[in-house]
């Protein structure tokens, strides 16, 4: 289908208003009802460092992709990380290990029967049944990313997608033209959230702009996507709908209605889409420098305006259930540790005798304040640390993940790195002679000579430049001398 196809539609700007300084839930009924006030926190067994994380479609069970750190004495920080997938009973709070993996992005099947993820060395994509807690099936793709339509598994191998269905040998859907074989990552490959069709992105570092082609599963053919100026695209966890960003502008692209609609937004609103993976809702983001009670308010603006949500002010992955009844995400226990906490969603009706106010008081103590103690600016892990040869610190995360100052500073820098390398890069001076840097990024969120608070949005993960996948290369100068991040 051409874009010159698609109708335009344009809706009016939602503004995302302040967040309430408290919330209210139900005291007597614990029953979670319809509603997507977020606020009240489950009791969860400790699940430290969390990169990733999926509800089961019945939200009954959490799986969740975390870090473990082991000694390592060739390491200046003196650990790696290495990555485990933990599965979590959320009725009874018991977790099942599923051992060490190395790339995770752990997905439920439509049904619920199944759990795929990525197994140790990636080296196979591991297919669990849920049921027997087995694993029914390694299979091999060439690209990092599946999709699940149904029960079935769709993925690329080699120039080839195929479908793996249980009890059946796998099937082919089509094959790709030659020039358009994905190379991880120098292209990269997502589905629709239906599976039915997908984005073929490709990178050249050097050219700020990425080229994008969509094509139909079926068929595997493909067309070209004109999208002048886009720094972002994402498909909707539902249907059929392309999420584009611009600078000021997110652009809804619904293949299934041939139709187009244009939402404007302020350069740092950050989307966040619903439980039924449809309605897109988008925030002002606070800086998530303290860890604990405290709430924003996200606001609908496609395809419905004005449908507020109240979810606590998390680091990193935040998410809601498909059933609606929970909202996680990660808080900040350290300057480079967190926690995964879940909240019950409640519809809260104003003047109810029942409610009663949750206090903003945070749970732990506030991280060290200063100019020079830097946190980690993505809720990810350490793929490669500083080294001779190598000048920053790589912290690998989902793409699109916020990237946050690492300190409070001013942007000096927000632009296209100098030799391409380093894609699109964001620079902070911190004062004292201290700068940082973040490159590879997909989006900016803020501006040349604004003022930045520690732990605020300033960037999503990308892989602009040269990349191994998405993460953020974060560098550290000192008067000009490049210096560890983590020992600073």
């Amino acid at each position: 289908m051409r874009p010159a196809l698609f109708a335009l539609l344009v809706l009016a700007h939602a503004t995302v208003s302040a967040a309430p300084a408290a919330a209210a839930f139900p005291t007597e009924d614990r029953v979670p009802a319809p509603g997507l006030n977020c606020i009240e926190r489950a009791e969860l067994p400790a699940l430290d460092n969390v990169i990733d994380a999926k509800w089961s479609p019945d939200g009954a069970m959490l799986a969740v992709n975390r870090l473990e750190r082991r000694p390592s004495a060739t390491n200046p920080s003196g650990y790696v990380e290495d990555e485990v997938i933990d599965l979590v009973d959320m009725r009874t709070k018991r977790i099942r290990s599923l051992g060490t993996i190395e790339y995770g992005r752990p997905t439920w099947s439509p049904s619920g029967k199944y759990l795929a993820y990525w197994g140790w060395k990636a080296d196979f994509l591991e297919v669990m049944d849920r049921a027997r807690g087995e694993v029914i099936a390694k299979l091999t793709p060439s690209m990092p990313e599946f999709q699940w339509v149904g029960d079935r598994l769709v993925f690329v191998q080699g120039s080839t997608i195929r479908e793996w269905t249980a009890g059946r040998p796998l099937g082919t859907l089509g094959k790709i033209v030659d020039k358009h074989v994905p190379h991880y990552p120098r292209s990269d490959w997502s589905w629709s959230g239906d599976g039915s069709r997908f984005l073929l992105t490709k990178y050249d570092p050097d050219d700020p702009q990425a080229e994008w082609w969509v094509g139909t599963t079926e068929t595997a053919d493909v067309l070209p996507l004109d999208l002048p100026g886009a720094t972002y695209a994402e498909w909707a966890p539902a249907g059929a709908v392309l999420l584009v960003r611009y600078p000021a502008a997110i652009e809804l692209r619904d293949f299934a209605a041939n139709a187009v609609s244009t939402v404007r937004i302020v350069r740092n609103a950050v989307h966040q889409w619903g439980p039924d993976g449809r309605t897109l809702f988008v925030r002002t983001p606070k800086a998530s420098l303290v860890a604990g009670d405290a709430y924003e308010q996200l606001t609908s603006v496609w395809p419905v305006d004005g449908r507020t949500a109240i979810i606590p002010n998390v680091f990193g992955i935040r998410a809601f259930s498909p059933d609606s009844r929970w909202f996680g995400g990660t808080v900040r226990t350290g300057r480079h540790d967190t926690r995964f906490e879940a909240f019950r969603c409640y519809e809260v009706v104003r003047g109810d005798a029942r409610a009663e106010a949750v206090p903003v008081a945070p749970r732990f103590e506030r991280l060290d304040s200063g100019t020079t103690r830097l946190i980690r600016p993505v809720a990810g892990g350490i793929s490669q640390f500083a080294h001779v040869g190598h000048s920053g610190v790589d912290v690998a995360a989902p793409f699109g993940s916020p990237i946050v100052a690492a300190d409070a500073g001013t942007v000096t820098s927000a632009a296209w790195h100098a030799t391409g390398e380093g894609g699109y890069a964001v620079c902070l001076q911190h004062g004292g002679g201290l700068e940082t840097c973040y490159y590879h990024l997909s989006t900016f969120l803020v501006g040349l000579g604004e003022r930045v608070a520690r732990g605020q949005p300033i960037a999503l993960v990308g892989m602009s430049g040269r990349t191994r996948g998405p993460h953020v290369h974060w560098e550290a100068k000192l008067n000009g001398m490049i210096i560890d991040p983590l020992l600073r």
